[in-house]
């Protein structure tokens, strides 16, 4: 069992722009729009699911520079810190985000509304993305596989970018300790018909180093780019289509000691990203709006080591991921309902030193979602969400919501969400002996054999198989059931209080671990569904804008997780 107690403690922020009148100020009180919870812009007082909303003034007064620097800031948002892309061998790769206390495999992470790809260990690097171009950052928090599938059982991220707007023109540059340096420019160009909005950044650093007492640095240097271009049409008041396409590549040096008092291995990981997606989107009448999304994504990250003796190459390692989707969604405006269906085809594939071949997968899904404003004081949201997995059996997702307005100053928040996690390529197909390190091995599931551990148990090279390695079967989906109570209390235009209560129950939870011993005394490991766990706990937020240009936040998380098979 495991408890956390997280505190995210008074924030002061300023301004120095134009003043604005109070109630203005104060997030929540303007009626900010988001999109992530339902899937259609709903005001952020109007959605009964827990959200946070990151808006583009509160990036620019945090001073970050990456996503994982302004998330962090977040409450009930925990930033896992890894070792980095760059590691000998992998392991937790990058700064990745749990949210209710379940591991960032579980975390969907969005870009514009569509899904980010280039997960390795399980872990979306959240340093990988610039926060020069973003508008706002939603964060829905607890199951939301009813509206996004696999790998949202925990809540979603959408990082939603600039639209296109004005002509305009702006740029920047920062600089830092270890000669961190941020350099940017951005602009729209706009007609009556036609717009282009573009986006290009550069990120670098020396790195820096926390204890000199090692020939290692703590982190190498790097540097990194990305380029954003957003194209758009308007065909008529009722038709538009928007090209988005972006651009990542990174570089980081690596720099060893091993088994060695100075460095003596060197080399570097690099990384590159590239998504292309058109969105046409058509208003067929007032209360009739359908949207057409295509997205072709490419992730490539390589590893090269070499010895500083010899030349020799000490290590290599590559990640190549494809994904295509194609997806429809149509609102319906029906009296008091709103009706949200739609539909779509996944196809992706994977390639990597670390599996024996390509793999590939396709997932088929549909959803329907409705809206019920019953009154002045309640809406009650249901959904349904069905995917069906080649690799799989089907699965369907529901959710149930309701909002409770008793009062101008209250609302209390209620929602159920079943949410699912496919089981990855990671933990199904990885056939991975990291000789660069201390010599472990890993197998997905699929990969797995007893037959070939006794084999290498004759030949001298396994010493033991345990226990655990009978247990190793077919990997079944993870299954939640996420319950949320949230209270809202705002007795004027300066302050505002919030508290969420919230459970999940996790089944099937896919774990590694140790199944056989080696010669050497490594460990031979593969993935396995434990039992049951579970997560549960409180998040509590209040804002005080003391003036109009000087606001407190104050923000606290309590986390209590463990598997029920040892409480």
């Amino acid at each position: 069992m495991r408890i956390w107690s997280f505190i995210s403690f008074f924030v002061f922020t300023t301004s120095l722009r134009a003043q604005k009148p109070l109630r203005d100020t104060l997030d929540g009180t303007a009626d900010d729009v988001v999109v992530t919870a339902t899937r259609t812009e709903r005001k952020l007082g109007n959605v009964a699911v827990p959200v946070t909303l990151v808006n583009a003034k509160q990036i620019q007064q945090s001073g970050s520079l990456r996503l994982n620097d302004i998330l962090q800031e977040q409450t009930g948002v925990f930033l896992t810190a890894g070792s980095g892309s760059n590691a000998v061998g992998g392991g937790v790769f990058g700064n990745g985000v749990q949210l209710q206390g379940l591991s960032p495999d579980h975390t969907m992470i969005l870009l514009d509304g569509e899904p980010l790809i280039g997960r390795q260990g399980g872990v979306m690097d959240l340093s990988r993305f610039a926060v020069g171009n973003i508008k706002k950052i939603e964060i829905v928090k607890g199951p939301s596989s009813s509206l996004y599938g696999s790998e949202a059982m925990g809540g979603v991220i959408n990082i939603i970018t600039e639209p296109l707007l004005r002509n305009q023109f702006q740029a920047g540059i920062r600089y830092g300790s270890f000669a961190t340096t941020d350099v940017y420019a951005s602009g729209n160009w706009k007609t009556n018909k036609a717009g282009i909005y573009y986006f290009v950044n550069r990120n670098s650093g020396n790195g820096y180093e926390l204890d000199p007492a090692t020939p290692e640095k703590t982190l190498d240097p790097y540097y990194n780019y990305t380029v954003q271009f957003k194209l758009s049409y308007q065909f008529s008041n009722r038709t538009k289509l928007v090209l988005n396409n972006r651009y990542f590549y990174g570089w980081q040096d690596s720099y060893y000691a091993i088994n060695d008092k100075n460095i003596n291995i060197a080399g570097g990981g690099r990384t590159n990203d590239h998504t292309i997606n058109p969105v046409l989107t058509h208003q067929f009448s007032d209360k009739v709006k359908t949207r057409i999304s295509l997205v072709g994504s490419g992730f490539r990250y390589v590893q090269q080591l070499d010895s500083l003796k010899n030349g020799a190459r000490y290590y290599y390692d590559s990640f190549e991921q494809g994904f295509w989707r194609a997806e429809n969604q149509t609102d319906w405006q029906l009296g008091k309902h709103t009706l949200t269906i739609g539909g779509g085809a996944t196809y992706q594939t994977v390639a990597t030193t670390r599996y024996r071949e390509r793999k590939t997968q396709s997932i088929f899904h549909a959803f329907a979602q409705d809206e019920w404003r019953i009154n002045n004081h309640f809406l009650l949201i249901t959904g349904l969400r069905y995917d069906h997995n080649t690799d799989f059996q089907s699965r369907l997702s529901p959710k149930l919501a309701l909002q409770w307005k008793p009062a101008n100053k209250w609302q209390i928040n209620a929602s159920y969400g079943a949410g699912f996690k496919a089981p990855d390529f990671r933990q199904l197909y990885l056939s991975f002996v990291n000789n660069a390190a201390d010599g472990y091995s890993i197998y997905g599931a699929s990969e797995f054999s007893i037959a070939e551990l006794q084999r290498q148990m004759n030949l001298g090279l396994v010493a033991q198989i345990l226990p655990a390695a009978y247990q190793i079967t077919t990997l079944k989906p993870e299954i939640s059931n996420g319950f949320n109570l949230g209270v809202h209390f705002t007795p004027n235009n300066a302050i505002r209080a919030e508290l969420n209560l919230f459970r999940n129950d996790v089944s099937n939870l896919i774990n590694y671990l140790p199944v056989a011993t080696n010669a050497n005394s490594t460990s031979v490991f593969s993935y396995v569904n434990v039992n049951r766990a579970f997560t549960q706990g409180l998040e509590s937020n209040i804002k005080w804008q003391l003036t109009k240009a000087i606001s407190v936040q104050a923000g606290y998380q309590f986390l209590l997780s463990g598997d029920k098979a040892i409480l």
